[in-house]
């Protein structure tokens, strides 16, 4: 006979019953928590707990109960279950970083395209805004704002892409400061 995997979705020959109580086993953590939780359902856990109550059915015994965990192996499957939870968690923790730090550098982008704007319309920029957008990034990025924040280490790399970058458009801006400087005095 092939051996069942162990899995978190409902397993075969499981019933509706008995995932929905290996379910709550999962919330609770132990069988007798499980058993206590079986008890309050329909109390005090409102109307999905009302939903859920309906699932599990009457209480069995707390031997059918300790049958069930051994026969479909819920400490196992919870602890797989606990495992894909972590995992599902990192992955939105990275989601959520990856998409706050690219909506603070389309921000750092916006506001260094309005300095350019505003160097082309013979505008002085305000170098405030700038510095605060790009001391924001660097935060998120998890790098320095200024020089005693430096370890010996990051003061001799190479700069990254994203530096050149905007190492080309801060040039670029001081440059046409320094052009619209030298040509109001001539």
């Amino acid at each position: 006979m092939a051996e069942v995997k162990t899995t978190t979705q409902k397993m075969p020959k499981e019933t509706e019953q008995q995932y929905a109580a290996w379910l709550l086993y999962c919330e609770a953590g132990s069988l007798r928590k499980t058993l206590e939780a079986w008890d309050r359902l329909g109390q005090d856990w409102g109307e999905i707990g009302a939903v859920f109550a309906s699932r599990l059915g009457k209480k069995p015994v707390e031997t059918t109960i300790e049958n069930w965990s051994k026969k479909f192996h819920w400490v196992e499957r919870r602890e797989i279950k606990l495992a894909e939870d972590l995992m599902a968690l990192r992955e939105k923790t990275k989601r959520i970083k990856r998409d706050k730090l690219h909506r603070i550098a389309e921000a750092f982008d916006r506001v260094g395209n309005k300095i350019m704007k505003r160097l082309r319309a013979n505008e002085e920029p305000t170098i405030l805004e700038w510095k605060i957008v790009w001391e924001m990034f660097q935060v998120e990025l998890g790098k320095p704002t200024n020089r005693s924040q430096l370890k010996l280490e990051d003061e001799q790399r190479p700069l990254t892409p994203e530096e050149k970058e905007y190492g080309k458009k801060l040039h670029e801006a001081v440059k046409e400061i320094v052009r619209k400087q030298h040509g109001k005095k001539e």
